[in-house]
């Protein structure tokens, strides 16, 4: 009887248990991050900074990353999506971008599951070739945000170092290209040799795991897979790469226009790059609201600490920035979803 109650206390506790965990963890670290953020901040100065921000600017950048960006984001999607299926309309591609960002603002990572069943539902291709156009996706994403943050280390190495001193800016750059590199490298010689990776896997998964989910996960790993199918077509190498810059232009576009509106006219494209990079290495950070706290900490730090910019203007950009953004994503997406009369119930399930 008593061994009957653990095992059933442990089963009923455990995930009730973990869910409390991560949530503590989770306002923790939005709580720990806002503090970082709002200390030393004069709040009269700040509502006063506010209260001079043209809001209609700000809207417009935030149309500009969120809309176009994500157009562009659409035309590069389809041709992931082409080995899978050919030339999906844009009209099919776009509003389950936009349904993701919601999701992705109120469940940390949400939308990169209701995306790819979004838009296998409605093409009527595999869910798991669909989540792996979006794995390349997030690939050719960090690949960007590397790439930019080169730039930005080239352009204000000796600031970098200066302006955030516990941690080794290069060291950490030079660790994550690493390892990007080797993922990518690793897929390329999954996707080249796929025979040989597909008999592996079969191998793997009778050693290790259940008869009754075996067939499940060969055919997972198959239907993934081939969401990386577009190296093979070597034609689509260039648009794949135009639209990519065009897509983290847009974003700088935003940020540089958010400038603007919150009164910081000395800073050009470059320094909005540096500012779009940082806020996207805190945007990592699975926090609910896109990542809020993290971002405002980071983004005020590097306008204060790089650009001498006062501490109550630059929390006041990062507050702009982030809630134009976090609005403009949620009320786009929320007009799709339901629009097309989605259920949060038929994606659960």
């Amino acid at each position: 009887m008593h061994l009957t109650f653990f095992v059933y206390t442990q089963n009923v506790l455990n995930p009730t248990l973990k869910k409390i965990l991560k949530f503590v963890v989770i306002i923790g670290l939005l709580a720990l991050f806002l503090y970082l953020a709002l200390r030393s901040i004069n709040f009269d100065d700040l509502v006063t900074e506010l209260k001079k921000t043209n809001y209609f600017l700000a809207i417009a950048g935030g149309l500009v990353g969120v809309v176009i960006g994500s157009y562009f984001r659409a035309l590069r999607w389809r041709y992931f999506l082409n080995p899978i299926k050919e030339n999906i309309s844009i009209k099919n591609l776009f509003p389950p971008i936009m349904i993701g960002y919601m999701f992705n603002s109120v469940i940390p990572r949400g939308g990169e599951f209701t995306r790819p069943i979004i838009l296998a539902r409605n093409e009527n291709i595999s869910k798991a070739a669909s989540f792996g156009t979006i794995l390349v996706e997030r690939i050719f994403d960090v690949l960007s945000v590397l790439a930019a943050f080169g730039i930005s280390l080239f352009a204000f190495r000796d600031k970098l170092g200066t302006a955030f001193p516990e941690y080794n800016i290069e060291k950490i750059a030079l660790i994550a290209s690493l390892i990007t590199l080797g993922i990518v490298l690793f897929l390329l010689l999954v996707i080249f040799n796929y025979e040989k990776s597909e008999k592996i896997i079969e191998k793997l998964t009778v050693k290790f795991l259940p008869v009754k989910i075996q067939v499940k996960v060969r055919e997972f790993f198959v239907s993934t897979l081939s969401g990386f199918l577009f190296i093979k077509y070597p034609k689509q190498y260039l648009p794949i790469f135009i639209y990519t810059v065009l897509i983290w232009f847009m974003y700088i576009l935003s940020a540089y226009i958010t400038f603007f509106a919150c009164g910081i006219n000395s800073l050009n494209l470059v320094d909005a790059n540096l500012v779009l990079t940082m806020i996207t290495f805190a945007m990592f950070l699975p926090l609910p609201g896109n990542s809020a706290g993290a971002f405002h900490y980071i983004c005020t730090g590097t306008l204060v600490n790089i650009f001498g910019i006062d501490r109550e203007v630059a929390f006041g950009y990062a507050t702009v920035n982030h809630l134009t953004g976090f609005i403009l994503q949620i009320l786009i997406g929320a007009f799709y979803f339901f629009k097309e009369n989605y259920k949060v119930k038929d994606l659960q399930n």
